[in-house]
């Protein structure tokens, strides 16, 4: 993005580090070049070609912050200098200080309305600050910019997508299949258009990218991606088997596959493949809670209880980890080192509803009044955090019934039904509590929807506190 580089007119000592900066740079010694810049900045730091030289070779290493002081200096020396204010803006835009960067370039725009380059940076940044009718209008005006910046197609297919111009989209991600494009913008392209779910136009577009982007693995999961939220599961696990076999998977593809096999019911052989990935990924959160998740499902908690403490390991800040942990402790028989971790989640992320629904569903089971007594007060809590928890409420009017207080359990349960009515569950529940207030029809009525809802459950409802596994 940056303007090529323009060197100084300091004093000879200066200009000849310049010149041999120069020298550098054209055969691609940056490190070199760079030194004898600041060699020349040093004898002459007021020359604001130097400045933007220096700066604009610590762009082209990577080195983004520090050239934004080199430039935002040259800049301040001389600010009519269109290059200089250019490749601030650049520099800006890449680093995320759009505001800045769209200062830069309304003020060049406003001194030159012809500087192709800075319309062209202008639009990028209104893409990214998500004025894509803005945006589009200002990279349809550069066309001959585009078609040396292939990531300015990607940038205006994505603002046409916002502003509903689908196929004008479309014909622009095509352009990246030409000679214009390559793997890398073919790349960013799918994901452009697969957020604005036009699958078929993305799969093609990664489908381009297959064979020579520089991350393999990448590719081969946003295809299953794509294949997935299209509807197509047998031929996005098909795309997942091939990638693990062909050994071109990261983490993340296995973890999609596990979620797929559970969603097939098929929770033994997803264990298999989070297992592989556990070893084969062993820094990897997803991949390792995963693994944790398939182990408490299928009731293998000491191993539940190993997975989610490696999990909390690599990520100790989440409220999540450190509730699965504790969790697994509970199933796994070790009540005092679950409550422990229970009481110290909730000290840690008191505003996080769910712990307090989850110990509060574990300790309900308990059949000391004190534990029932805990759980209540903890899904109260729930339910004052997240005011959509239907769960929380069906579980603490089950506590209010099973202790002889159905008058108190009726509201509880019947907002839960009011928040989910397609939970058969909860149905169940007030029917129970109809029929214990003598309210026989009513129950009656309760328990015929509840047989209506049965054979369709969802399988998401859920009675078991066990961290979840849905795709």
């Amino acid at each position: 993005m940056l303007a090529a580089t323009v060197f100084g007119q300091g004093s000879e000592p200066a200009q000849q580090h310049a010149e041999k900066a120069l020298q550098f740079a054209q055969t691609g010694d940056l490190k070199s070049a760079e030194s004898e810049l600041r060699k020349a900045v040093e004898l002459s730091p007021g020359d604001a070609a130097l400045l933007t030289s220096l700066g604009g070779i610590l762009a082209m290493e990577g080195d983004l912050p520090q050239a934004n002081i080199y430039l935002a200096k040259a800049v301040k020396l001389n600010p009519q200098d269109p290059a200089s204010r250019r490749n601030l803006a650049a520099n800006q835009w890449q680093l995320g200080q759009l505001n800045e960067a769209r200062e830069n370039l309304d003020r060049l725009i406003r001194s030159n309305p012809h500087d192709k380059a800075a319309l062209f940076l202008l639009g990028m940044v209104s893409e990214r600050q998500k004025e894509y009718g803005r945006s589009a209008v200002l990279l349809e005006s550069v066309p001959e910019v585009l078609e040396r910046q292939p990531d300015g197609w990607v940038a205006l297919a994505n603002s046409y997508y916002h502003i509903n111009r689908r196929e004008d989209a479309r014909g622009t991600l095509r352009r990246l299949l030409g000679a214009g494009g390559n793997a890398r913008t073919a790349f960013l392209g799918g994901q452009a258009a697969m957020e604005a779910r036009d699958y078929q136009t993305a799969e093609v577009l990664f489908a381009a990218a297959r064979s020579s982007y520089a991350d393999p693995a990448a590719v081969e999961f946003q295809i299953a991606m794509v294949q997935y939220r299209d509807g197509r599961v047998a031929q996005s696990e098909k795309t997942l088997l091939d990638a693990i076999q062909a050994k071109r998977a990261h983490s993340d593809a296995y973890v999609l596959l596990c979620r797929l096999l559970v969603h097939q019911g098929a929770d033994t052989r997803a264990l298999r493949f989070a297992a592989q990935a556990a070893q084969a990924f062993p820094d990897s959160y997803d991949a390792i809670s995963m693994k944790g998740s398939l182990e408490m499902k299928l009731r293998n908690y000491n191993d539940a209880v190993a997975s989610y403490e490696k999990a909390v390991k690599l990520k100790p800040e989440p409220a999540g980890a450190k509730r699965d942990l504790a969790t697994a402790q509970w199933r796994a028989g070790m009540r005092e080192q679950a409550v422990s971790a229970f009481e110290q989640v909730i000290r840690q992320f008191p505003g996080d509803a769910l712990t307090y629904q989850i110990y509060g569903m574990l300790l309900a089971e308990d059949a000391t009044p004190e534990a029932r007594s805990r759980a209540a007060v903890l899904l109260e809590r729930a339910i004052a955090l997240d005011s959509s928890d239907a769960e929380s409420r069906y579980q603490l009017g089950n506590i209010l019934l099973e202790d002889g207080k159905p008058e108190r359990a009726l509201p509880r349960l019947e907002d839960a039904i009011k928040l989910d009515p397609q939970d058969s569950r909860f149905h169940f529940a007030v029917s129970r509590v109809y029929r214990r207030l003598g309210r026989t029809s009513e129950a009656d009525k309760e328990m015929e929807i509840y047989q209506k809802l049965k054979g369709a459950q969802r399988p998401e409802a859920r009675s078991d506190p066990s961290p979840g596994t849905r795709p």
